[in-house]
């Protein structure tokens, strides 16, 4: 059996609009741990602002760029998403929060023992809007509360 990631349009019922900002937050995660640009483009608005691990980015440009074009390809990641809220505060806009656990491991070396992993926890609050009848995020910031590991892996080393 061969299995492939989800694309960005699911197939089914349409979400409902809380079910949807979720997903989008759920998909950019997903987009980095699948390496799978098209993807995270399809859940960020051009100009989303993202102040992550004390980084910021000002456009989706700069997010692929900064964020993407190294957590995205050049690590083993897995982000793991839980205690969402969603607040669907208008027909257009939104605001959700969780809290995300991050693993990231040295590429293909992350069954090894040793200094092959860095792993996070942090807080997200996140703004989302909706246009031609598609959630996407517009503001991500993370407050990172703990780390263990080899701060290392971060820089590719």
């Amino acid at each position: 059996m061969t299995v492939t990631a989800l694309p960005a349009k699911l197939a089914g019922e349409p979400l409902s609009d809380r079910e949807a900002v979720a997903d989008i937050c759920y998909a950019s995660f997903a987009a980095l741990d699948h390496g799978d640009e098209q993807l995270l483009r399809s859940v960020v608005t051009p100009d989303i602002h993202t102040f992550i691990a004390n980084k910021t980015n000002n456009s989706a440009d700069e997010l692929k760029a900064n964020v993407f074009d190294h957590v995205g390809t050049k690590l083993d990641t897995v982000h793991y998403l839980t205690n969402m809220r969603v607040s669907v505060d208008t027909p257009t806009t939104a605001r959700v929060t969780f809290v995300a656990q991050a693993v990231h491991c040295r590429s293909g070396k992350g069954n090894e023992p040793g200094p092959n992993k860095y792993t996070t926890g942090a807080h997200y609050l996140c703004s989302a809007v909706k246009a031609d009848g598609v959630w996407r995020l517009k503001d991500m910031e993370s407050n990172h509360v703990w780390s263990e590991g080899d701060r290392a892996v971060m820089k590719g080393a």
